[in-house]
C-alpha cells in the first residue's frame, strides 16, 4: 500500500456517508483516492479502501478482511433479507467452498452461455417487441429490470404466474430509508412473504424435483451438503442478485452510452467490440459500488491502525475509476486495452453469476441495436435507494 497520510487535506472538509446515495458520487471518490485512501468516518465508526492496489489486496484477503463476520458485506443491515443461513457473499471458508461447491457445477460459463442464450435473445425480442414500434419507452421498467427477473425466476423454477407478484417482492425488498442501515418495514415484509413463497416452493420440489436451481439445491440438502436454512438464504440471495446486477450492468450502460455517443455510434458500426465495451461498461459503471468486510486483527495501513473488528468498506467503483491504473479513468472508451475491474468482486467472493449477467447485457443490446438505430434519455431518471446498488429504477428515453 502507499504511504500517504490517511487524512484528508482538501481545503473543503471530505464527508463521504456510505449510507447516502449520491446521484454521481465519482467526485467524492476522486477526493477520497487522492486526500483518504484509508477513509475512517469515526460517526459511523466505518473505515474504506478506494484505491484500486488496496481494494484488490484486502478483496482477497478474506481471512483479514472477513466476509462472515455479524452484519454480512452489506453497508447497511441488507444481511437480513438471506438470515438465517445461505448467504454466499456473506460467509468465509469452510462454509463458503461448502456452498459454492454446490452451485458451480451449475455456474460453469461454458453451460450458462449453451442453456441461456437461446432463453434469453427470446425473452429480449418479446420485451422489445412490447416498445419498438413506439417513440419512447423506459429502459430500466421495461427491459433491464423484466430480463433478468425473467431469467433467474424461470431459473429457479418458480412459474411464469408468480413472477409479477415475485418482482414486486422485490422491488418492496429494495426499499429503504436514505442514511438509515435498518430495513424499513416495507422490506421486511417482503422479506417475509419471498421466505414463505420460497419454503413452500422448495416443499414442492422435496415431493416431485424438476430440473431447476431450486431443486438441485433441495437435492444437494438431502445428501446434506447444504441446511434447509442454507436452501432458504440462496435462494433468495441467488433472486435478488441476480436481478439487481444485472439490472444495473444494463441500464447503467445504457444511460452512459446515451452520454458518450461516439461510443454508442461506434459499437453500433463494430459489435464486434461488444465483449470489450461490456467490460468497459462494467469498468466506468459497477453494479455494485461497495460492499463491507470485517477485520479479524488490526491492520497497518496508511500510518493508522484499523482496530480488529473494524468494518471496512471496498469501493469497487472508486477503485475502476483509479488513475493509478487507467489512463483518463472518466472516459469512457470501448476501444481501451483490456485490464482486470472488480466490478463483480474479488477473490473468493467473486460473483459466482457474472458469465449470466455478462450474457445477458450483450443479448439484450445486439437485439436492441438492431430494432432502434438510436435513442436519447429524456429523464427524469431514477436511481435505486440500496446504498451498494448502482441502478435506475427508470431510465425514460425517445427515440
Amino acid at each position: 500500500m502507499v504511504d500517504t497520510h490517511p487524512v484528508s487535506s482538501g481545503a473543503e472538509p471530505l464527508r463521504w456517508d456510505p449510507l447516502v446515495v449520491l446521484d454521481d458520487p465519482y467526485p467524492t471518490y476522486r477526493r477520497l483516492r487522492d486526500e483518504a485512501p484509508l477513509y475512517h468516518d469515526e460517526e459511523r465508526d466505518f473505515w474504506a479502501f478506494t484505491r484500486y492496489d488496496d481494494v484488490q489486496t484486502a478483496a482477497r484477503d478474506w481471512a483479514t478482511y472477513s466476509s462472515g463476520a455479524e452484519g454480512g458485506n452489506d453497508l447497511d443491515n441488507g444481511a437480513e433479507l438471506f438470515q438465517p443461513a445461505g448467504d454466499l457473499a456473506g460467509v468465509d471458508p469452510p462454509t463458503h467452498e461448502r456452498i459454492r461447491a454446490v452451485l458451480h457445477p451449475a455456474f460453469k460459463p461454458t453451460l450458462v452461455k449453451a442453456r441461456f442464450e437461446p432463453v434469453v435473445r427470446e425473452a429480449v425480442i418479446r420485451l422489445i417487441d412490447q416498445f419498438a414500434d413506439r417513440d419512447s419507452a423506459d429502459f430500466a421498467r421495461e427491459l433491464a429490470r423484466p430480463l433478468p427477473a425473467e431469467i433467474v425466476c424461470s431459473w429457479l423454477g418458480f412459474p411464469t404466474e408468480d413472477h409479477p407478484y415475485l418482482i414486486d417482492l422485490f422491488g418492496k425488498m429494495l426499499t429503504r430509508d436514505r442514511g438509515q442501515p435498518a430495513l424499513p418495514a416495507t422490506a421486511l415484509a417482503a422479506r417475509d412473504d419471498m421466505h414463505a413463497y420460497v419454503r413452500s416452493a422448495a416443499a414442492e420440489r422435496r415431493k416431485a424435483p424438476r430440473d431447476d436451481l431450486l431443486s438441485l439445491m433441495v437435492a444437494a440438502q438431502r445428501g446434506q451438503h447444504i441446511s434447509d436454512d442454507e436452501v432458504l438464504g440462496i435462494s433468495v440471495l441467488l433472486f435478488m442478485a441476480g436481478i439487481t446486477t444485472t439490472q444495473g450492468l444494463i441500464s447503467n450502460s445504457l444511460f452512459h452510452l446515451d452520454r458518450f455517443p461516439d461510443q454508442q455510434a461506434l459499437l453500433r458500426r463494430e459489435p464486434d467490440r461488444m465483449a470489450f465495451a461490456i467490460e468497459e461498461l462494467l469498468r466506468f459503471e459497477a453494479p455494485l459500488q461497495t460492499l463491507a468486510r470485517t477485520t479479524t486483527r488490526d491492520v497497518e495501513a496508511y500510518d493508522t491502525v484499523i482496530p480488529q473488528g473494524s468494518r471496512v468498506g471496498l469501493v469497487w467503483a472508486s477503485a475502476n475509476r483509479d488513475e493509478r491504473r487507467w489512463d483518463e479513468p472518466d472516459r469512457l472508451d470501448i476501444t481501451r486495452e483490456p485490464s482486470r475491474h472488480v466490478a463483480f468482486g474479488e477473490g473468493i467472493h467473486h460473483c459466482i453469476g457474472a458469465p449470466l449477467a455478462r450474457l445477458e447485457a450483450r443479448v439484450a443490446f445486439e437485439e436492441l441495436f438492431k430494432r432502434i438505430p438510436d435513442y436519447a434519455v429524456i429523464g427524469p431518471t431514477v436511481r435505486g435507494s440500496t446504498p451498494s446498488d448502482r441502478l435506475f429504477e427508470s431510465l425514460p428515453v425517445e427515440f
